[in-house]
């Protein structure tokens, strides 16, 4: 029968194992979904708004059925690695050994996520991210600022907006959103925080296959119009003219 040191000892090593192939299996299949979306052939993509219809744009993503692994994997992080360092004293080889594949596999894993993203579909009334299931739909009269910026693994920096001067290195690869506070509530991501960018709302990672200032300026157009249709009527309509024909009219 197993002494207590023993018995924690295979409870540490249960919960390395959980996260070892849960992180290191959603590393391994964002690189290889990430090198499948790069040697695909790409269809032309048109990002001109015409009422009525939705511009639907598809990213490099994981599969659905690895998110429980990708849960767990995250889950047991944290108890590892506190049973590694405080619940095994008697085995001092434990700890440099954790701390090192931790450090190493989490390094790999947020570099592979960098190639991964989330579909984004651009409709009249608003822009909605996000597989089905798991989409968040913000309309365009909410969105008061859109912002080009490049993010790296551990920071970003904004980019310039046109007429200003541009750092070439810096080649914008997601899109940052703001929202009018006083209509939507909308709380901060680890994500936003970790980035730099907690003033935005919200961020769209750019893995569309179309430059990111292409991108920006068709949300821009899109949010344009869906704010001139909103628009209030300039004058007050006459006796028996409806809202659509002064509309027409003018």
């Amino acid at each position: 029968m197993m002494d207590e040191h023993a018995q924690i000892l295979v409870v540490t090593v249960f919960f390395l194992t959980i996260y070892l192939i849960g992180i290191g299996g959603t590393t391994a299949t964002a690189i290889r979904v990430r090198e499948v979306w790069r040697h695909r052939k790409p269809d032309p993509i048109s990002l001109e708004p015409r009422p009525g219809e939705e511009r639907q744009l598809v990213a490099p993503t994981l599969p659905t059925a690895l998110r429980w692994f990708h849960r767990g994997g995250w889950v047991a992080f944290p108890i590892a690695l506190g049973l590694a360092l405080f619940a095994n004293p008697t085995y001092p080889m434990l700890v440099p050994l954790t701390v090192v594949a931790m450090v190493a596999l989490n390094a790999f894993y947020v570099t592979a996520m960098q190639g991964i993203a989330e579909p984004l579909t651009l409709s009249q009334d608003g822009f909605t991210i996000g597989e089905r299931g798991r989409q968040r739909s913000v309309r365009w009269i909410h969105v008061t600022e859109f912002a080009g910026a490049r993010v790296g693994a551990f920071g970003g920096t904004r980019t310039s907006e046109k007429g200003e001067w541009q750092d070439p290195k810096l080649v914008a690869n997601v899109v940052f959103y703001r929202l009018n506070h006083a209509l939507v509530h909308s709380p901060k991501t680890w994500r936003q925080r970790m980035s730099g960018f907690s003033y935005y709302d919200g961020v769209i990672r750019n893995e569309f296959g179309i430059p990111t200032e292409q991108l920006l300026n068709a949300m821009r157009e899109w949010q344009r119009l869906a704010l001139e249709a909103e628009a209030p009527p300039i004058r007050r309509p006459r006796p028996g003219e409806s809202m659509q024909t002064r509309r027409r009219d003018e």
